[in-house]
Formats: structure tokens, sequence, C-alpha cells
């Protein structure tokens, strides 16, 4: 905030004011003794602290508002007296906010002698007590030489931080937001596997903890931070950068922090050295090389007092290969692929002892095993938050649409699953915005799958569509330029493009309506603009349309792209950043109900007969898919469910239980989006009935509703042994969870609960509706930890079931 007020203002008493929440937050941190001398800047401090005591025992602390609140009226010497004190007495002061106080109290030269000499015993104290005099000399000189470039650094994270917080809809409050957590694993020599371990096990455990927690004794370690794309994790980490600014935070006394884009470090092809890739791509300035020499030599011989953010290893092109990384040491002068210098981080063949925090989507994390001593996933935001952000939203913009909007929002399974991860919970919200004020818009005209969701929301953000979605009023020209920019990225693996790549008129436009974000990019040692779509899933989808509508895109580079492969991903393949959704919105595409916006759209790219070839290219897209149905080797139903779910096609989907009979789905993270696609394929079956069979599979209690949607299962087995490191009441919630949506699943025949850790509790609930499955014939209940009373419990209810024919349950 403080490089928005004028530089000319030299009153101390203004500059307090101007600063004063962030004064409260330092001064907080303080000794008891600190404060008390601080206190006794008061004339008659004593006198005034025995009038602020209005009863009873108070700290110190407890007195640090009124405290500044009187500076904040005194006369200018007081209060200039006061900042002079502040700078001499107290810790971690943001470099930037020391300077401004230093120079608005009108040090003296004295006093500038004074405070050197308080700032080389804080140096002092942060070098290892095993270091020679000589050394502590040498290092105390490339501190001060560093001070400029913190300075530029704390600049650079609060302007940064100012641009992705703009409009922010709820404030980030660590103490606030969830993580799961897994324990590391350590075993550099582990070799390549798929990423679920052959027992089951994931390596993601029900336990979570606040990130505030999580991020507890991160310095000097490598940490790793995981989640979905949307789920916010370079804004937090643009908020520690902003933390440690103010001295606060994980690593407050780090004394630099660098936070590195890993896409953006993917337009870098040349060698570089260490000093480069800082100065040339983190710190641009004019400084001279001794002086950044003399910043490197202090980093290189106080590592730990280094902080070094990677955010978005999933985005790197250059994944990192386990089997090359080595144990020496790397020369930082030598200049080296930029792979191999974020490789040397992380391995910690480079600047041993600093901390280093890395985000990568979950996919990715495993790449990381051996070299990162924690790791945490962010959890998705649960009804209350999506609500609140919702209300928030519509506060600032109109708030008498707040209402309608939160109901048709969580009246929709694709919008409540969306709003789940906050970026998206912002596109669904710009939609429903658009929609509610546009036209007479209803919870029955909701688009039926998250590809027509994009494809109202993207025209929504172009803001000149006063449209239903299904009509052919859209944005077409807009539209074709923003889906040949995405495809071309796409085909170079960027997601960050520069004023060259995108025409002036997209880019303005895309810019103001939102679609496109500006970052700033380090090139030369000079700072450039660069941008990057709102979100990755946006550019995905508009490389989807830009396949299904221009004939640049051959058949030969559809079916590339179509890359659904008959084997889980292990962690040997190549992987790229487009892998997550582009096939769905490819399906989704294929759809009927999208054909006359293709038709729109295909015609602005110069398509002549665009209807008879919109239609060919659809069709190829759903052959492709069926050969996939109609595959047997294809293992893992949940992503071949989603494609057929997006493509509204009830053929496919009973070509996808024709071949599969029992849908078996083992070790992975379930969501509510995942049970709903499985529904819309068990319920093409009609009364005919499909198997679901659940191993090791995390999930949430919202999914075991979702359930009551898939009316025709005949055989239903839920089997989890990552549930015993639970607590049993969340098991027996479980267990409740399910009976309740076993009610609505009239077509059960089979039932197997075996290897979970019910107990008597949750075995009670699931026989309580064994009597309201008139198909019912076995029921499985093994090796749970149960007593011989809900053993008889079990007796006692099944006999009345004259339809039950076999009972397990040992």
């Amino acid at each position: 905030m403080d490089e928005e007020l004028d530089p000319d203002d030299g009153n101390p008493n203004s500059v307090l004011a101007q600063e004063y929440s962030e004064l409260v937050a330092i001064l907080r941190c303080q000794l008891d003794s600190v404060i008390m001398q601080l206190i006794q800047t008061v004339p008659g401090g004593a006198v005034w602290l025995s009038t602020q005591t209005t009863g009873g025992l108070a700290a110190p602390s407890d007195h640090i508002e009124a405290m500044l609140q009187y500076f904040r009226h005194a006369n200018t010497a007081e209060c200039s007296n006061f900042l002079q004190r502040v700078c001499l007495l107290c810790e971690g002061i943001p470099m930037h906010l020391e300077s401004k106080l230093m120079s608005v109290a009108g040090y003296e030269c004295s006093e500038y002698a004074e405070f050197g000499r308080k700032s080389l015993q804080k140096i002092k104290k942060n070098i290892q007590e095993t270091t020679s005099q000589s050394k502590i000399c040498s290092g105390a000189t490339s501190f001060f030489d560093t001070e400029q470039y913190k300075a530029e650094a704390a600049g650079s994270l609060q302007q940064r931080w100012r641009r992705l917080s703009e409009g922010l809809l709820k404030d980030v409050q660590p103490d606030k937001i969830w993580v799961s957590i897994r324990t590391a694993n350590r075993a550099r020599d582990r070799p390549d596997q798929t990423p679920s371990s052959p027992d089951g096990d994931d390596g993601w455990p029900e336990s979570r903890l606040t990130l505030e927690s999580f991020l507890q004794g991160c310095t000097g370690k490598v940490t790793v931070l995981a989640g979905q794309p949307g789920s916010g994790k370079t804004l937090l980490m643009s908020f520690i950068g902003q933390q440690w600014t103010k001295g606060l935070g994980p690593v407050p006394s780090s004394h630099l922090f660098v936070l590195l884009e890993l896409r953006q470090l993917n337009l870098l092809s040349d060698p570089l050295s260490l000093s480069e890739l800082l100065f040339h791509h983190y710190l641009p300035t004019n400084g001279d090389n001794e002086a950044k020499q003399a910043v490197v030599d202090y980093l290189l011989s106080n590592p730990e007092q280094s902080c070094w953010v990677l955010d978005g290893y999933d985005e790197f092109q250059k994944k990192l290969k386990r089997h090359r990384v080595q144990n020496e040491r790397l020369d930082s002068e030598k200049p080296l692929p930029v792979a191999e210098l974020i490789s040397g981080l992380l391995s910690r063949r480079l600047l041993a002892g600093s901390t280093v925090l890395v985000t990568s989507r979950i996919r990715d994390v495993v790449d990381l095993d051996g070299l990162s001593d924690k790791v945490g996933q962010l959890l998705p935001w649960d009804h209350r938050e999506i609500k609140e952000c919702v209300n928030n939203f519509f506060s600032a913009k109109d708030g008498n649409l707040a209402a309608d909007a939160a109901e048709i929002l969580f009246s929709s399974r694709h919008l409540l699953a969306m709003s789940s991860l906050p970026a998206l919970c912002n596109i669904c919200c710009v939609f429903l915005q658009h929609s509610l004020s546009t036209f007479s818009f209803t919870s029955a005209q909701i688009p039926s799958t998250q590809t027509q969701i994009y494809l109202a929301a993207v025209a929504a953000f172009l803001n000149r569509a006063k449209f239903a979605w299904k009509t052919v009023s859209l944005p077409a020209a807009e539209l074709c330029e923003l889906s040949r920019v995405a495809w071309r990225g796409l085909e170079e693996s960027r997601i960050i493009f520069l004023d060259e790549d995108v025409p002036l008129q997209t880019l303005q436009s895309s810019v103001k309506s939102g679609l496109f974000s500006q970052v700033r990019h380090g090139r030369g040692g000079g700072v450039v603009n660069a941008y990057c779509f709102l979100h990755l899933t946006v550019q995905e989808f508009l490389a989807a349309l830009r396949i299904m509508t221009s004939s640049d895109v051959s058949d030969a580079d559809l079916k590339k792209k179509f890359n659904l492969k008959t084997r889980w991903t292990t962690k040997s393949d190549q992987k790229t950043v487009f892998t997550d959704s582009l096939y769905l919105y490819v399906c989704g595409l294929a759809s009927s109900d999208c054909t006359p916006a293709l038709e729109v759209v295909a015609k602005a790219t110069g398509l002549k007969a665009a209807q008879n070839w919109v239609q060919k290219r659809q069709a190829l897209v759903l052959k492709l898919l069926e050969t996939l149905c109609r595959s047997a080797s294809l293992t893992g139903p949940k992503v071949l469910c989603h494609c057929v779910q997006e493509s509204q096609n009830q053929q496919l989907a009973q070509q996808v239980v024709k071949v599969r009979p029992t849908l078996e789905l083992r070790n992975f993270w379930l969501l509510p989006s995942d049970i709903e696609a499985l529904a819309f394929v068990v319920n093409s079956v009609d009364t005919k009935g499909v198997g679901l069979d659940f191993g090791a599979c995390s999930m949430e209690l919202e999914c075991l509703d979702s359930l009551s949607r898939c009316q025709y299962i005949h055989y239903l087995s839920f089997r989890s042994r990552k549930y015993v490191i639970c607590n049993f009441s969340f098991l027996n919630l479980i267990s409740a969870s399910l009976a309740s949506g076993l009610q609505n699943c009239p077509s059960v025949t089979e039932l197997n609960f075996s290897d979970n850790n019910l107990q008597d509790e949750g075995i009670r609930h699931i026989v309580d509706v064994l009597e309201k499955l008139q198909n019912l014939a076995s029921v499985k209940l093994g090796r749970n930890n149960t007593s011989v009373e809900a053993a008889e419990c079990l007796v006692k209810h099944v006999s009345s079931c004259s339809n039950i024919q076999q009972v397990h349950a040992e």
C-alpha cells in the first residue's frame, strides 16, 4: 500500500496514520520490554500508562494501539522521536518501511550511525556461530549491498499482491484454509511406478490442518503445496511474499524472498547463471555488476537467509528426470539450463539450507518424492465458503441478484462442482451475473455440461452477448481469434503470451473483459508485459473450440490431442501442461447441443459449408470416443465416464457398461462430480443394473449423497482400508450418509462393506436400511472392527428380510 502514497509527504504524523495497521502488526511481535521502552517515549510515560489501565492486570502489548493513537495526534517533534525509537528498538521491520520511517523522522548523522550499528548486530546474529570473524565482516558488508535489492524485491512483491488481490472476494486467511497432508517419501532411489502403490494407499491420509499450521517449521526445508488448477496456489504464494515484506508469515527471517513463476521460465531457452536468473528475471535492475556479485556472494555464504518460491511446477515444461538428479554441488557461476538450476534448488545441490516452497498440481507431486520434506494438498471450498464468495461477489456488483444467483448455483451440480475451486467460482459468478441481468434466467436454463457452461461463461466475459447461450448471436470474431491464440499455446505448451503474440485489438478487449490476466515478465535485464488466460481451463476450452471449428486443425491433429491412454500415467511418462481438461471439452463440443454455436464460430474462421464441416468433426470425435468405450483395455472408468457425460450421448454410455458391467474405481480421491459422471452412465442402462466397486478411494460426504442418483446399481462394494486412520465418528458419519443414499437405490442385489473400520455404530447405520432394499440378496460386512452385539444386531435385522440369502460378517 505504501507505494501509492505521496512520496513528498514528510509529515511524521501523516506517515504514522498511513502505516498504522502495519505498525500495530509489527509491534505485537515485539518483546514486552521493547514496548515498555517505547511507552517511556510518551511524556510522563508512567502516569500515562496508569491512566490507560482501567482495571486488573494488563500486558504492555495491550497498550500498543493507544500508544500509536497518542503519537498520531502528538506534535511533530514527539512523533518524530517516537518513530526513531521504533526503528532502533524493533525487530522485523520490512526494509521499505524502515527506510520510510527513518527518512520522515529526520535522522541526524549520529542517529543514523547508531541505526547502522544496530543493523550490523542483527546480521551478525543471523550468521552461523561457527563462521570465522573475517567471514562475519565479509558477510556484513555483503548484507549492506543487498539492502537495495531487498527493497526492490519487497516493492515488486507488494505490487504483485495488489494486482493479484484486486477484486478479491475473500480475504486470504491461512488459519482458515485447509490442507490435507501426507508423509513425504525421501527414498531418492525409488523406481518408477504408477502414482498409487500396489497396496492401495495413494499416500494422502484423511487428516487435515490449516495452511498456517502446515507452513510452520518450513524454514530451511523443501515444502510442497499441491492443489487443483484454480485452487489458489499462486495467490497464496503471492500472499506469503507480501507477508514477508512486513516481517510476517512463515519465513520472516529470510533476508531475500525470491518468487519465480515456472511458467514464465518456460520462455528461457539459453543457459544462465544463478546471478542471471536472479537479476534478469526476478530483480531487473540497473545496479553495477560488482553490487550484484556481492548479493550472490552473500546468498552463497548464507543460503539460510533466502527463501525461494517455485510456483507452478506442473506448468514447467522441463520436468525433473529422477535418474539424472545427482548429488554433486552446482557451480553457481556457470551458465546452466534453467531446469538444472531449479533441480539444483530442489535437490539441495544449490543453496543448501535455503527455504524452498513449491506449488504443483496433484498429478506432478510424484516427481518430487525423495526431494521434499513435507507435502500438503489444498482442500476445495465447502458449501459455506462458496456461498460466502457468491454473496461477496454480488454485494460488490448487484446485491439484488445475490439470493437468486446462490439458489441457481446450488441447484446446478456442475456449477457447484466448479465453484469448489476459487478461480472457477469467480467464472461461475460472472456467468450468473450476466445471465440474471440480461435475460430472464432460471435454474431450468442452466447448461447441462461443464463444456456448455464454459461456452456461456466465455461469452459473458466478452460482455457483448445479450443472449441465451443456445442462440446463434455469439461474439464469433472474438472467440475465433482467442481460440487461435489458445491453440497455438497448446501446440507450443505455452501459457504465457507476449505483446507480439496477440493482435492488439484482441489483446485490449481480452484484458478489459478479464479473460486475460497481465503479468510482469523479466527479460534481458528489463521488465515486459506478458499475459495469460484467466485460468488454464479457459485456455484448454478455447483450444478445444479451435479444434472443432477450424480446418487449420487436421483430423490427424485431433486424434493426436485426443490422448486418452490405455493405462494410467506413470512417473516416467512425458507430461505436458494441457492434459487435464482438453479431451473433456472436445467431447463436450461434440454434443448436438453445441452444434449451432460451433457453426457460427466456424464461419468466422472462413470455413465454407461450415454446417457440414462441423457435423463431420463432431462425428469424428464421437467415433473416437466410441472406440474407447468398446475397448476393454482402457483401465479406470472415471475419465471415460466424464467424457461420455460431456458428450450427453446415451448410446455411448450404454456401450461403456456393456463392456464393463462392473465399474471399478481404485486409489484416488473421488469428487462429487465423479459420482455424477458415474450416475449418467449407470442410469443409461435402465433396469439391467450396473456394479460399482470402490477400493481405497478417499471421498467427501457429498459423494455418498450423490450415490442416490445412481438408480440402477445391482452391486455395490465399498472397501477402504484408508479410513482406519480416521477418527471413528467420521467413519460412522460416512456409514450414515452411505445408508441414506442407498435408500434411493432399490435395484441393489449385493452389498460389500468388508475391509473397513465401521465399528458398531457404523454397522447399525448400514443394517437399518437393509429392510428397505427389497431386491437385496447378499451382504458382506467382514473384517470390520465390530463387537458381538453388532453381529447380533445384524442377524436380527437380516432374519426379518426374507430376500437376503447370504450374510458374511466375521
